[in-house]
């Protein structure tokens, strides 16, 4: 997707000057949690975004229970509001974003600790699913 002038403006209020907004967004690694906060609820909000795919690397800012903890927050709060984009993420780091991981799975985000691959293969999975059921549109 080609980011909307509109919706990348809005993305750069959050992320440093440094970051990227754009597709893929790149808020940096030296973030703190209201930054991840803000973009994911960004990225959730805006009906022309239909999925979003986390990277994450372990910071010290934000710590990998932490960042896990808030995506949870913002996905439930968002599902609580009739929002259910398919939200995956991919975490780099050491041993604690296996627990990271495992905790997004166990709440309903599609989750995997060192590699980036995975979730963006059950990504298309379930898109290929979903355009199969008739859920949505033939590919353009």
């Amino acid at each position: 997707m080609e980011i909307p002038e509109d919706l990348d403006q809005a993305f750069r209020k959050f992320i440093p000057p440094f970051g990227a907004a754009g597709n893929p967004v790149d808020i940096t690694g030296g973030e703190p949690p209201s930054t991840y906060r803000n973009t994911i609820a960004l990225g959730l909000s805006d009906e022309r975004v239909h999925s979003l795919i986390l990277g994450y690397w372990h910071t010290i800012v934000t710590p990998p229970m932490v960042f896990a903890k808030l995506v949870v927050a913002v996905v439930e709060e968002f599902r609580a509001k009739g929002i259910h984009k398919p939200v995956v993420a991919s975490l780099s780091g050491d041993i604690e974003v296996e627990e990271a991981s495992d905790y997004l799975y166990q709440h309903g985000v599609v989750a995997y600790p060192y590699t980036t691959e995975k979730p963006v293969a059950v990504l298309g999975a379930k898109y290929r699913w979903a355009r199969a059921a008739g859920l949505l549109g033939p590919a353009s």
